[in-house]
């Protein structure tokens, strides 16, 4: 065993120069010693040697070094020893020692003492900064909690899993057994909730005989607990081998875990509160440690250290939220990442969601149109187009992503609303259309069947894959079986009350008649009640019922309105003619009554939509009077222009282009087709769906039977930054094809050169982020006021309410059908019970609410309107909750617009700001994160070798700074 001496005195050896003189008083010398204190290694110290060095005890050992001698100056003179202190004390000057000498008066000795001092000082608070900036214990090495690393975050949290068939191997050998099976371990998701599992079985022999009972034994693995389950099987010996197995609720939790709260979307820029909500089921109170780990591009206390730390206390069975402020910096689906861990315990829990984050401003789809027909338009055989989106830099939003689509079609358009409308996809500009009521439900009908009906007279499933056919019949049916009767149920529209609502259905399934199974009871009983019920003796068509989706209908309201309705249901009876001819011995004589009085109506017709209609149903008798419809068509001959606006007008020139090819007047014909192809909306479409449904009618028709001239285009696109164009040909094998290119950027040329016989069309969409602005000029239709008025202004929710009034402008009519589309500022949500009361009963004020994701990039709230009063402002209010707080919150938009003349009155609404003006926290165009421009301590030991390396170092991503001092 080793021996050793130790002594110790209480004062540093530096002091005792001090201790010479007798005036100095014992108390006086501590005050000095702990006013020169360099404050160095707090906490044990960085080893064994430092516990006695800092303490200012001396070490010796005969088997150890022991702490170093201390050289420190006797200064025996008065004026000497004040020099020497005086060059001891620390100023706010940054001198060096040498520049403070210059200063001194008292002489070259007194010179000599203070440089000396002063040099000793600044070696020893040199020193005491070498090894590391912090020595003592810190939070990281606290072992009371299981290290954050070791913590695996939850990250699926799927709506519905375990989508699967397991086949049960056969008895061995053939011979009956009573049981069989199959294991199979199937993990749980991550969620904490409540999970609901459902079987069915089948088999070919079991429950022939008898009614009988089997049982699924469930075995579920989660990352805490092996769990089995019994799900019994009740097999009802009718149905042959089918069992099916009673729901099986099982429960997923843990003894302690987070929910962590986002929302559906952030506006990069905002600084919003996310919510961490701490649930502790455990019968103790805890101390957790929280830890919100860094993402790049979001600016939160965590950037720059890899995490933000902090302890909270929660309460036996109790719940507890941590509140995060961060500050989304770019558009783009992030990563936010809490962990927590209970002091202690092996108790612990991750969760890590993504947040999505949309530019500023609104997503604007600006498309140009140029159709190339070189025979024609160009220069010897070639024309020459340069295209250019033309956007001022002043509409978009700085910072967000711009692109520009270019697409060139042949003389024939397949949109994508062909593709959606098969598949069922959103109808690209067409709003949503859901079930419900009979109106309603006729939309899912009749998109597919367009399509269907188009692609199939023109042939051209290959374009859209040949298995989407039987999607689209798919679809056709289930709207067509929705209107039906079953049981007592009389099915959603055949019930036959309003001759303009029964003359649309009997047409539309006429058409599917073509395509599917259509009961033939179920369209002519609908043509024998036009006959009985709204047909005069004078054979035209009278109506006084109301549509409430007018859209459906056309102008048949509108001037010349009884024309209008005798064409509409005369051109049901025509289309239905070869199915119901056997059924309706009236039929004939009917519809050649409403033809008389057509034809004595036609000469003083002043509605070019009455007129165009009318013509088509006259064409259909082989009676089309073509000088009275050109008397109403555009200049330039390719369309008719009505005065209520674009979707009248493409639905009068639909019906004067099918007028057209009945008469086998192709020629005239083809103009109105080109002029078509200018029209179709970003993403397909025409704007409504009866508009749609009679262009696609239309255009189908005339395909089906024009012979077309010989057709050979060569078409080459030059992009920018291109060397070399992209070249296409289209010819009679392809004319139907689209190429498309793309480029992220707008307001580039884009050099279009085209040569040979035939047309094609160019269209170019620019896409990009625009500021909100909202003009008078914005609102022709509407009258839009917005409020959010405060209610309830608790520190943790905040409730408002929602007050939208709306008033349509037209001094004739209330507006149709018409579409709320109200986006929600971020953190906030909607009282549904609200809008449930204001949806449902006799007197409810709007027709259907849904909350929808597919129109808008940040969510939004639909409200279907029956109808907006001309006289008064409808009212619709309703509260809405601030469950998140959000810093810099951005405005959202309210929209509204008839959806059959889709003219969109947009006012904008913030808590704070009238008109919802947008505020920026950054300088100019650029923002950036708070914490990430400050220099963050390093807590890593780093050795002197490393910090000279770092020093020296200099590369594009990393380069040293020097000062002067630090």
């Amino acid at each position: 065993m080793n021996t050793f001496l130790m002594t110790y005195q209480n004062f540093n050896v530096i002091l005792f120069i001090y201790l010479c003189v007798n005036d100095f008083h014992y108390a006086q010398v501590w005050d000095i010693v702990e006013k020169y204190d360099t404050g160095c290694t707090p906490g044990g110290g960085k080893d064994g040697m430092s516990v006695f060095y800092d303490a200012g005890l001396l070490f010796e050992s005969n088997t150890a070094s022991g702490t170093p001698y201390r050289q420190v100056s006797n200064y025996k003179e008065k004026l000497q020893r004040d020099c020497c202190l005086d060059g001891m004390r620390d100023t706010l000057l940054s001198y060096t020692c040498e520049r403070r000498v210059e200063y001194i008066v008292d002489g070259e000795t007194c010179a000599a003492a203070f440089l000396h001092c002063c040099k000793d000082m600044e070696n020893q608070r040199a020193d005491s900064k070498v090894e590391s900036l912090q020595l003592a214990r810190s939070e990281e090495d606290d072992n009371s909690y299981i290290d954050s690393n070791e913590i695996v975050s939850r990250t699926k949290f799927p709506e519905s899993w375990l989508w699967s068939d397991i086949t049960l191997p056969a008895c061995p050998g053939r011979n009956p057994c009573d049981t069989t099976s199959l294991t199979k371990d199937v993990p749980l998701q991550d969620s904490i909730t409540t999970w609901q599992f459902t079987g069915i079985s089948l088999s070919t022999t079991h429950g022939e005989d008898s009614e009988s009972n089997l049982a699924l034994f469930l075995s579920l693995k989660s990352s805490l607990s092996l769990f089995l389950y019994v799900i019994p099987f009740y097999c009802p010996s009718h149905l042959k081998g089918i069992c099916v197995g009673d729901p099986l609720e099982v429960i997923v939790r843990k003894e302690f875990f987070i929910d962590l709260r986002l929302p559906y979307s952030a506006v990069r820029g905002e600084q919003l509160e996310v919510k961490a909500i701490l649930h502790n089921y455990s019968p103790d109170p805890a101390t957790v440690r929280v830890d919100l780990i860094e993402e790049d591009n979001v600016c939160s206390s965590a950037s720059k250290r890899g995490k933000y730390r902090q302890e909270v206390k929660i309460g036996a069975q109790t719940t507890r939220s941590v509140p995060f402020i961060i500050i989304p910096m770019k558009e783009g689906e992030f990563r936010i990442e809490v962990k927590a861990a209970v002091k202690d315990s092996s108790l612990n829990d991750g969760i890590m969601k993504i947040l999505r984050v949309v530019p500023e401003g609104v997503l604007v789809k600006d498309p140009k149109i140029v159709i190339l027909d070189p025979t024609n338009k160009g220069v010897d055989g070639e024309q020459e187009e340069i295209i250019n989106s033309g956007i001022a830099k002043k509409d978009l939003v700085p910072n967000t992503p711009t692109s520009t689509q270019i697409s060139v079609t042949g003389r024939e358009q397949v949109s994508a609303l062909v593709e959606n409308a098969v598949s069922g996809n959103s109808m690209g500009s067409l709003i949503y259309q859901p079930s419900g009521c009979g109106e309603q439900n006729m939309y899912h009908m009749t998109l597919p069947l367009i399509a269907a009906t188009y692609l199939d007279k023109t042939n051209q499933w290959e374009t859209v894959g040949f298995q989407k056919r039987n999607e689209a019949l798919q679809h056709i049916k289930t709207g067509y079986n929705r209107e039906l009767p079953t049981g007592k149920r009389m099915g959603l529209l055949l019930r036959f009350h309003y001759a303009k609502l029964t003359a649309y259905v009997a047409k539309v399934f006429a058409m599917a008649n073509n395509l599917v199974a259509v009961q033939t009871p179920h369209i002519c009983e609908a043509i024998k009640f036009l006959i009985l019920n709204a047909q005069q003796p004078d054979g035209i068509f009278k109506e006084d019922g109301p549509v409430i989706h007018g859209e459906m209908i056309g102008d048949v309201r509108g001037a010349d309105s009884e024309a209008s309705m005798t064409a509409f249901c005369l051109i049901a009876m025509q289309e239905s003619r070869t199915i119901c001819a056997a059924s309706v011995g009236s039929l004939p004589g009917s519809i050649d009554k409403a033809v008389a009085y057509l034809e004595r109506r036609l000469p003083s017709l002043t509605n070019p939509y009455a007129v165009a209609m009318t013509s088509y149903a006259m064409a259909n008798e082989n009676k089309m009077n073509r000088e009275i419809l050109y008397k109403f068509a555009s200049p330039e001959l390719n369309h008719w222009p009505t005065p209520k606006g674009l979707v009248y007008t493409l639905e009068a020139t639909a019906y004067a282009l099918l007028a057209l090819v009945k008469a086998q007047a192709f020629e005239d014909a083809r103009p109105v087709v080109r002029w078509f192809n200018k029209q179709q909306k970003v993403g397909g479409g025409y704007g409504s769906t009866q508009a749609t449904m009679m262009v696609y009618q239309a255009i189908s028709e005339y395909w089906s039977s024009a012979k077309e001239p010989e057709y050979d285009l060569n078409v080459d696109i030059l992009l920018p930054g291109r060397a070399k164009p992209e070249r296409y040909n289209f010819n009679r094998d392809n004319h139907y094809a689209t190429r498309t290119s793309k480029i992220n950027d707008i307001n580039q040329n884009v050099k279009v050169t085209a040569k040979g016989s035939g047309e094609a069309t160019v269209t170019m969409v620019s896409l990009y982020y625009a500021l909100p602005k909202q003009k008078e000029s914005d609102c022709q239709k509407f009258n839009l006021s917005v409020q959010l008025i405060p209610e309830k202004m608790d520190e943790d929710e905040k409730i408002y309410k929602l007050r939208i009034e709306v008033l349509y402008k037209d001094k004739e009519r209330d507006a149709a059908m018409s579409i709320l589309d109200i986006g929600l500022l971020t953190g906030f949500t909607v009282d549904t019970k609200d809008l449930d009361l204001l949806s449902k009963g006799h007197a409810r004020s709007i027709a259907k609410y849904e909350m929808d994701k597919v129109l808008s990039d940040r969510g939004s709230l639909i409200i279907y309107l029956d109808k907006v009063s001309h006289t008064r402002p409808e009212e619709i209010i309703f509260r809405v909750h601030q469950k998140m707080k959000v810093g810099v919150l951005q405005p959202a938009a309210v929209s509204v617009y008839e959806y059959y003349e889709q003219t969109h009155c947009v006012q904008f609404y913030h808590p704070e700001r009238k008109g919802g003006q947008l505020l920026r926290l950054c300088r100019d165009d650029e923002c950036t994160c708070a914490e990430e421009n400050c220099s963050m301590q390093k807590k890593e030991k780093i050795s002197n070798d490393q910090r000279t390396a770092k020093a020296c170092e200099s590369t594009q991503t990393s380069k040293i700074d020097f000062g002067k001092r630090a």
